[in-house]
């Protein structure tokens, strides 16, 4: 029989995400087991029920609230909904009438980040059972009740129908660690270089009002942000989400010539429904025009019954406004950014929870994703895949994060995919020159895959030209004989720019070194000696910091690069790392001490590269005594003057006369520099 909603009240209501239903019942099940009475809506609203309204009744009416704290729960808009009721009906006392029961080890969202919580996933089930049972006890001996009786909700006309309980005659399955070892997770369906996550997917701070501007007819969006920034990610998942209550989707890209004639007639055929129109800023410029005077009939028009979502790079929407200056008050703009170190660890992480493995070096894959969740997940499939790991294990597995061989593997796989037009690209200008690997290199260090030209023109007067041929003029295929180079990289007329809108493409480029990129464009320049490398023992770490300190302006002023191992990146092959430093030498500044001429690494590596590279290319070696070594005992080395005055160590010296002689130092590099520059 269905129970009198005016005169019941329940002990706990539960909130919950959907994709959360498995543990919100067997939480509820196990606490009316324990003689609680608890408040659910898949076994307490009847159909047809005023979903809204049964909400606001069941928390006015139970004691506490309970919410299953998760990654769906926190993209939910329904649970988002629940707990703002909540929190409206008492904002004072939200915190004593709240639970929140993690079943992730996703963060909480920030409502309830100062709330205690109760987590008890990742347990066997009797362990969940009694964290469960004994941590509501807790909270209900130590609860403080309202200072005041509940308002009597009697202004709410429409209550919760509650029909006979639905509620399951046997006791659910627990929804923890037994399920994962029934169905497996396997690798290529956690961690994915391509396609959109499932698993691993992370929701950006905008996905819920992304979600609900999606559903908001009339209203023409535009998503732009940085390459493998999770833009296609966000689209793919917020469609998929609210594909009950979306109209028609369909999406074109400007990559595929059918779906540009689709576009061009668009203004003239019309659509219906959801259009998403990907990669904007490859459409030509007249067909970029004719689309914004398209939307803006779209808006003004509210009858329509169709609805555009225009994907591009970064100032997509300034591009729009830039064609017609009134669309911006037609246009709802959601920029996303580079990811943050926290999302890429949570993506991390939700592959770890889903095969059961933990990385020893989580904190290092996070900083070589550089802010692009792409580049996380290629990361960790072949981390995974190098430990031997093809599905989730039965018992917790540490994966031994080997980031150097993973980052050669990924780029190994991708050369066959990005080889032909790097190649071509390199060599689009005469053999003597490097114009155009230096754009390559400088492109591969932006941090969105967008290279201005205005930045970098002074490199070469010919630049221009040769830019404006490859990808404006039609009649020089000869520099481009496959297409290659048109498929990988744009250039933006408009705004001078050289757009690789590929995320792997610049993860490629980033592993790429200058001479391995003259050797693939067939060019042998000579190397130039363009920097100041310090050779130091890290014993001496704090004598190499203050050196760096006087040599800044040699670095400030584009006068010399300064060099030492302290640049080598995390996941970084730190050996070749160091022999293109040293390659590059023009100044060596050795900090000379008992540690350093004890290390075999400068022994045998350093030291004779710097040594021949004096000897043959007029590498300066430039010793410093920073404390008592056998300096003195090394010919090799005794035959370069030290800077020391009377030979003293640093460490012998008063700080300001230590200083001094750094700055000394400094000076006198800068001098030879600049008559190495006439």
């Amino acid at each position: 029989m269905g129970q009198d909603s005016s005169e019941h009240r329940w002990d706990f209501f539960v909130s919950y995400a959907h994709a959360d239903t498995s543990w919100a019942e067997w939480i509820a099940w196990t606490l009316e087991e324990a003689g609680y009475q608890v408040l659910l809506q898949t076994w307490d609203f009847a159909p047809g029920t005023n979903w809204l309204h049964s909400i606001q009744e069941g928390i006015t009416r139970a004691d506490r609230m309970l919410v299953i704290l998760s990654s769906s729960y926190a993209a939910s808009v329904f649970g988002q909904a629940e707990w703002m009721a909540a929190w409206s009906a008492d904002p004072r006392g939200f915190a004593r009438r709240v639970l929140p029961i993690r079943v992730d080890d996703s963060p909480p969202p920030d409502r309830f980040m100062p709330i205690f919580s109760l987590g008890i996933f990742g347990l066997d089930e009797v362990a969940a059972r009694e964290k469960l049972l004994s941590g509501v006890s807790a909270v209900l001996r130590g609860g403080a009740e309202p200072p005041t009786a509940p308002q009597f909700p009697a202004s709410i006309s429409v209550r919760p129908v509650l029909s006979e309980r639905a509620k399951p005659d046997v006791e659910p399955s627990f929804p923890g660690v037994d399920l994962v070892r029934d169905a497996a997770n396997r690798l290529e369906d956690v961690f994915r270089p391509v396609g959109v996550p499932t698993v691993t997917f992370v929701a950006p701070e905008e996905y819920i009002p992304f979600r609900l501007a999606l559903r908001q007819h009339g209203l023409c969006i535009v998503l732009e942000g940085p390459s493998g920034i999770g833009k296609t990610t966000l689209l793919k998942c917020a469609i998929d989400q609210d594909s009950q209550r979306l109209e028609k989707v369909e999406t074109y890209s400007a990559r595929i010539p059918g779906d540009v004639e689709r576009i061009r007639r668009l203004p003239a055929e019309g659509h219906v429904g959801l259009l998403v129109i990907d990669d904007f800023h490859r459409l030509p410029e007249d067909l970029q025009g004719r689309i914004v005077d398209y939307l803006k009939r779209l808006a003004d028009d509210a009858g329509s019954p169709g609805k555009l979502v225009i994907v591009g790079i970064p100032d997509t929407a300034a591009t729009l406004v830039s064609i017609s200056f009134d669309i911006a008050n037609r246009i709802r703009v959601f920029r996303l950014g580079r990811a943050g170190e926290k999302q890429v660890l949570e993506l991390v992480e939700k592959g770890e929870a889903a095969l059961n493995i933990s990385f020893d070096r989580r904190q290092e894959i996070v900083q070589a994703a550089a802010g692009s969740l792409i580049t996380a997940q290629s990361l960790c499939s072949h981390l995974v895949m190098i430990a031997g790991v093809e599905e989730s294990r039965l018992t917790p597995t540490v994966v031994q994060a080997e980031i150097p061989t993973a980052r050669a593997n990924v780029t190994k796989e991708l050369r066959d995919k990005y080889g032909s037009a790097v190649n071509t690209f390199a060599a689009m200008d005469d053999l003597d020159k490097a114009t155009c690997i230096d754009l390559l290199l400088a492109l591969g260090q932006t941090e969105d895959g967008i290279l201005a030209l205005d930045d970098v023109q002074n490199r070469s007067s010919d630049l221009m030209p040769t830019i404006e041929k490859i990808f404006v003029t039609s009649s020089s295929p000869g520099l481009d004989p496959d297409g290659s180079i048109a498929r990988h990289f744009f250039y933006d007329s408009r705004g001078r720019r050289i757009i690789a809108d590929d995320p792997q493409l610049i993860f490629f480029l980033r592993q790429l070194r200058r001479d391995e990129l003259l050797s693939m464009a067939g060019k042998r320049l000579p190397v130039p000696r363009e920097h100041v490398f310090i050779c130091y023992s890290h014993v001496d770490t704090d004598w190499h910091d203050r050196l760096l300190v006087q040599l800044t302006s040699l670095k400030r002023d584009g006068i010399l690069d300064i060099w030492s191992d302290k640049r080598i990146e995390i996941g970084d092959d730190w050996r070749e790392e160091i022999n293109a430093a040293l390659s590059r030498a023009r100044f060596a500044v050795l900090l000379v001490s008992g540690d350093f001429i004890a290390s075999e690494f400068i022994r045998k590596v350093e030291l004779p590269a710097l040594l021949a590279a004096a000897k043959s290319d007029g590498c300066r070696i430039i010793p410093i005594l920073v404390r008592a070594s056998t300096y003195k005992e090394m010919p090799e080395l005794e035959r370069f003057q030290h800077v020391n005055p009377g030979g003293k160590t640093l460490a012998s010296l008063s700080t300001e006369e230590a200083e001094q002689v750094l700055a000394n130092v400094a000076r006198s590099i800068l001098k030879f520099a600049k008559r190495r520059m006439k």
